[in-house]
């Protein structure tokens, strides 16, 4: 099979990345010379014709910058700005200009690139011998936190502000100093001011931080921009560098990061590894709970864009932020803005992360000679002989021939110790007030747990390959008229092995080890001596010799931004208008590999194997097949008018806005469209009050006319205490800002999953054939199938509406050096979207109808807390967030229930209705009676509740709770509401970072509590067992200047390192703020340190300490590992049962393969048999974390447990 290495995907893609590097930097130093060349001559070239008459110095300056792309920079002070000139040349270049200009006065001026410095003559560059030798030269470069130059930074001797100077293109200065005994005084808009003493140095550089005081002074809000003292709305922010994590989606990045946001990973497969988020929780039983994700303005994807990319992350809560959105934001927006180009010289920067991630915990399995012999001690427990001799378990145990008696840990054949993730980023950010730009290109790659094929035929490891590329391009094309240009790009290449990742791990649990080895010693393919079913198969073929599949998806995005200033009509007064159009496509490229498999029955006496063939294949790899193949494109279009001006101490603020859009995917006719209008108004008074009142309307073709619009109003109100005169300035001293808030407003919500036009009814063809007449034989002229109604017609459908409140504040300690925000929100949802489940069959709908029908109420907390302190050069910060909802069905479709405790209305959605276990069975609570062959059989005693789940019972078997007390155990003693729902009720996070001259580090923990999760419910297999999940995450992070050196956390859970590092600051922070939840809250909340917690939902909770150790009967001691029992058992074949199962994870309870499958143990509801239950629950992992298990392997019971 050698002949394939052709089809090799690693040297096409080496080839691959090769040619996108080699063009990709070839037009980067393309573009940088070009950058150069254009600079070097672009003053002596550039040439103006201006005849202007009595204009100030500063008028002249502005139409220098607005007519061409020079920057001009002074100091205050060092020019009169007011005086009048008289400027007249004609097709002359600027310094023509500018001699006029500064013509008798002390000023003058330099040239470099695009940069222009005005100075007063005795400070100029060039001083004299002898003042050369009265002062000080003292030079530097003033950067920013990452490196880059700061153009147009103040460089002044504290207390002597006319002794300076401004840094130029490169953020160079040049100062000339009367003594070395001064301070220096640094500032930048946007920056700390630093004061550096002299002290005889000669060459000073400066790193400037940014100021989050100024920063936060404008925040990004729904379809523009506001001063963040002027904000009524709930919302959350989150600086990209807080969310970069060695993962490729940026989903997975928020869980604990932001206030309100919840975030769940239920997979870690590269590509498919997506975490689900909502905002605030859950507040239908229905569809429709994603909130809406905006990037740059329009409804998109976020998870495949390059964290590197990101400007501005925001969340958006309330129904004041998310009505402007109308029927789109009714769970919540998040705004995601890329970067785009600022004033100044190209910078280009690369980045290069690596990450080394590995499981905390994998299944540990029994050898061949264990379960061999465990597997007779069952036998023996069921009165049955021996099925395996103890010389052939020596063979095992000996490992005489690992060929014929084979002791094969499948963990170790096919999975790796570790995986791998790397990620390059390469970008350029610059320009001058004309054109502005920022270009990114980016390479991610990650593999996967399995093993790749030893002869490298085809990859059989899972991995993705992902390129990002983007270009941000804004353009002034007047002074009143900018163009925004925008694309990017995401091209991802996924590969899997040619089976399902999780039949290939289900065949890992239920294979034995003493069947086959994965491969025989002479490289023939292994496999049973029959393969009867799907459950038996090799698990290294199915890996190995399947073939493989890769996956093809690109994604494109552009859009064209055109903003126009109407200040002629009105000052304050400008035009949006945005127009996108996005095609995303997949396609799925497979190809299939099946060897002849053998299967070994001996040796010969050559010592050679003999073969049995066992199934017949196919040497050859099949050629490529396209097995799917998807696209959709997206239109999206809206056009504003929008008004802001400041009148006195009034801000006043406008919008209105329309909105279409459309997506069409390629296997539907008619694309999904929506339109709508949305409005604001703002007003602020002198920095105290604040209203804010949005609306949307938004139409859904959903509905029919007369509800097919929804009006979505919302209003929002904040007080600024803390602004007014008579707020004592003692208290300001402690509590710099209190900023009180509350909203309440109306959302909407037509989401349906895939059904269009509710209003209209379906016919289908299905209804059967008839005939036209009757002849001798029959029906004769046969018309075919007639048309019946398939949808009854829901012209009453509307709006499914929730209306939401939020009232909270904005906390400022200290100046700020604490910032506190809080909110406690409600909602409640109504006239939820769903088809009836209580409609009787005997009306005659073939499908069951559509209604507004059901309720959901929803309330909770979020909120979060940043502590910054500088000392010195170190700078230090802390965060955290905490959230907390829960939600309950006021209203739901449903049949007055027999007993309460089975109704779903009251309680959570998405909770649990199980059986509840009591214990396991002994014998005694059985009549035993035994047969000539010491065969035993049991009769369950007359005073114990009667099973009717399916199967006989036997000791060892689940018992479970008679909840309504009749004496039987059937469907009504199913318990809804036991343990928490899938979602999390509870999102935490806390971090800390220290920043010390370039030097970044960060730590962050995260955390999820409230919430269950049924092992066997969603899985392949095996009873339903509970776990209440609280458990978190850690990551850490190193930079300098910006740029990662150091990196780990594998974003799911933590590790030991984990612990260590983060263990003693979360057990600090947790008490205190556990404490005080824990106070306000009460007992509804649940939350703790434990990756898993199982727990009985009834009955006394046995201590597993107190339990005495499971006795072994073979030898009269205890179990090995001093494993416990679940519950107190008699040491009899019952506890055997059950120890068979929580001890080791590899017993077969339905016999060996071929054997009968009711032998040895019985079976449970969705368990043929072909399995053992730890496929699904690997017991000994649960019971070394301490935790008692009551499951058996015996029980013949059927129905889910709960434990």
């Amino acid at each position: 099979m050698n002949n394939h290495g052709i089809f090799s995907p690693d040297r096409t893609k080496v080839r691959t990345l090769l040619s996108i590097k080699s063009i990709f930097l070839f037009l980067l130093f393309t573009f940088a010379f070009e950058m150069a060349y254009a600079s070097s001559v672009y003053s002596q070239t550039k040439v103006f014709t201006m005849q202007s008459a009595e204009k100030t110095v500063l008028q002249v300056f502005k139409e220098i910058e607005k007519n061409s792309e020079f920057i001009i920079f002074y100091r205050d002070g060092v020019i009169d700005l007011n005086r009048k000139v008289s400027v007249n040349v004609v097709n002359q270049s600027v310094d023509k200009i500018l001699e006029q200009l500064l013509a008798h006065t002390d000023n003058g001026f330099t040239i470099k690139d695009r940069q222009i410095i005005i100075y007063k003559k005795e400070t100029s560059a060039t001083p004299s011998v002898s003042q050369q030798k009265n002062k000080i030269k003292v030079t530097g470069v003033v950067t920013d936190a990452k490196g880059e130059s700061i153009i147009g930074a103040n460089v002044v001797v504290k207390g002597n502000p006319t002794i300076g100077a401004i840094t130029n293109m490169e953020g160079r200065y040049e100062v000339m100093l009367p003594s070395d005994d001064v301070i220096l005084l640094v500032s930048y808009l946007g920056y700390n001011t630093e004061e550096i003493k002299v002290k005889g140095r000669r060459n000073i550089n400066v790193v400037l931080h940014e100021d989050s005081k100024a920063l936060d002074e404008v925040v990004i809000v729904g379809y523009g921009k506001q001063k963040k003292e002027s904000v009524v709305v709930s919302m959350s922010s989150i600086k990209p560098k807080d969310i970069v994590v060695p993962s490729r989606s940026l989903n997975n990045s928020l869980a604990g990061q932001v206030a309100g946001l919840i975030a769940v990973q239920r997979s870690g497969e590269p590509g498919y590894d997506n975490a689900e988020f909502w905002i605030r929780g859950v507040s239908t039983f229905a569809g429709g709970t994603s909130p809406l994700v905006l990037v740059d303005g329009v409804p998109r994807n976020m998870s495949d864009i390059e964290p590197d990319e990101i400007e501005t992350f925001s969340v958006l809560k309330d129904a004041a932020a998310t009505a402007i959105y109308g029927a789109e934001g009714a769970n919540g927006v998040v705004l995601v803005t890329t970067k785009r180009g600022r004033v100044e010289k190209a910078k280009i920067s690369f980045k290069t992360e690596h990450t080394i991630s590995s499981p905390t915990r994998l299944p540990e399995f029994v050898g061949s000679a264990d379960y061999l012999s465990l597997y007779n001690e069952a036998l023996r427990n069921d009165g049955e002989g021996p099925q395996f001799s103890d010389e052939l378990i020596a063979h095992y145990r000996n490992n005489d021939d690992p060929d014929l008696y084979p002791n094969t840990n499948w963990i170790d054949e096919l999975l790796r110790k570790n995986t791998f993730s790397h990620r390059y980023t390469l970008n350029v950010r610059g320009g001058t007030e004309k054109a502005k730009y920022f270009v990114s290109g980016a390479y991610y790659n990650e593999s996967g747990l399995f093993k790749n094929r030893p002869n490298g035929i085809y990859d059989t490891n899972i991995g993705i390959d992902r390129f990002n590329l983007r270009s941000n391009i804004d353009m002034a094309v007047s002074s009143t008229t900018t163009v925004g240009v925008d694309l990017a790009m995401q091209y991802l290449i996924n590969n899997y092995p040619g089976t399902g990742t999780s039949t290939i791990f289900r065949s890992m649990l239920i294979t034995p080890p003493y069947a086959f080895p994965a491969v025989y010693s002479d490289g023939t393919v292994a496999t049973y001596a029959q393969e009867r079913d799907a459950n038996m198969r090799n698990p290294y073929n199915l890996l190995m010799n399947s073939g493989y599949a890769k996956e093809y998806r690109t994604g494109i995005q552009s859009k064209v931004n055109v903003n126009q200033k109407l200040d002629f009509i009105t000052k304050g007064l400008s035009a949006n208008l945005n127009v996108s159009y996005d095609y995303d496509s997949e396609m799925i490229i497979r190809r299939e590999y099946n060897p002849t498999r053998y299967h070994a029955t001996g040796r010969d006496e050559l010592g050679q194997l003999i073969f049995s063939t066992v199934v017949s294949g196919n040497p050859d790899i099949q050629d490529p097949k396209n097995s799917a193949t998807s696209a959709t494109k997206k239109i999206y279009i809206d056009a504003s008018i929008n008004y802001k001006r400041t009148f006195g101490k009034h801000d006043v603020g406008a919008m209105l806005l329309y909105m279409q859009k459309e997506t069409q995917q390629h296997n539907v006719p008619l694309p999904f469209r929506k339109q709508g209008f949305v409005g604001r108004a703002t007003y602020g008074y002198d920095g105290r009050y604040f209203i804010e009142g949005n609306f949307g309307y938004t139409g859904s073709e959903a509905f029919a006319e007369g509800n097919r619009f929804g009006f979505f109003p919302a209003i929002g109100a904040a007080y600024y205490l803390s602004n007014e005169s008579f707020y004592p300035e003692a208290i300001k001293k402690v509590v710099n800002k209190l900023k009180l808030r509350a909203s309440v407003g109306r959302t909407g919500n037509d989401k349906t999953g895939q059904e269009r036009f509710l209003y209209r009814p379906t016919f289908t063809t299905n209804a059967g054939g008839f005939t036209q007449g009757i002849g001798d034989t029959g029906g004769t002229n046969g018309i075919g199938n007639g048309i019946v109604e398939g949808r009854f017609a829901a012209p009453y459908l509307a709006w499914e509406i929730e209306d939401k409140q939020n009232y909270g504040f904005d906390l400022g300690l200290f100046d700020n050096r604490i910032d506190i925000i809080f909110d406690y929100f409600r909602s409640e949802r109504r006239d939820i979207l769903l088809q009836r489940r209580t409609v009787p069959q005997l009306g005659g709908l073939r499908q069951d109808p559509w209604q507004n029908f059901g309720k959901v109420r929803n309330q909770g907390i979020d909120m979060s807390m940043n502590l910054n302190q500088q000392i010195g050069k170190l700078k230090l910060s802390a965060r955290g967030t905490f959230t907390f909802t829960r939600n309950k069905i006021l209203e739901y479709d449903e049949l007055p229930q027999k007993y309460g405790y089975q109704a779903v209305t009251g309680t959570r959605v998405s909770e649990n209705t199980l059986y509840i276990a009591d214990r396991l069975y002994t014998e005694d609570d059985f009549i035993v009676s035994t047969n000539a062959n010491g065969l035993k059989t049991y009769k369950l005693r007359s005073e114990l509740p009667r099973p009717t789940l399916g199967g006989l019972i036997g000791p060892g078997d689940i018992k479970y709770v008679d909840v309504n007390g009749d004496g039987v155990i059937d469907s009504y003693d199913q318990v809804r509401g036991v343990g928490n729902p899938s979602t999390p009720e509870i999102i935490y996070g806390f971090g800390l970072n220290a920043e010390y001259k370039g030097f970044y580090a960060s730590i962050f923990f995260q955390g999820a509590g409230n919430t269950s999760v049924l092992l066997g419910g969603a899985t392949s297999g095996g009873p339903e067992f509970k776990i209440n999940f609280t458990g978190g995450s850690l990551n850490a992070n190193i930079q300098y200047a910006g740029q990662t050196i150091y990196s780990w956390g594998d974003g799911i859970t933590p590790g030991l390192r984990a612990v260590l590092v983060g263990g003693a600051i979360y057990l600090i922070l947790a008490a205190i703020v556990l404490g005080v939840l824990y106070f306000i809250l009460g007992s509804v909340i649940e939350v703790g340190y434990a990756r898993f917690n199982l727990n009985l939902t009834a009955g006394e909770k046995p201590s597993f300490e107190t339990l005495p150790p499971l006795e072994d009967h073979r030898r009269g001691s205890t179990a090995p590992d001093g494993v416990h029992s679940a519950v107190d058992v008699p040491a009899d074949r019952s506890r055997h049962r059950g120890w068979l199962q929580l001890r080791h994870d590899q017993l077969y309870p339905g016999g060996a393969p071929g054997a009968d499958s009711q032998r040895g143990h019985r079976t449970v509801q969705g368990y043929d048999g072909g399995e053992p239950l730890a496929a699904v629950l690997p017991a000994i992992q649960l019971y070394r974390m301490g935790h008692p298990v009551c499951s058996d392997a015996g029980h013949r019971q059927s129905g889910p447990a709960a434990l």
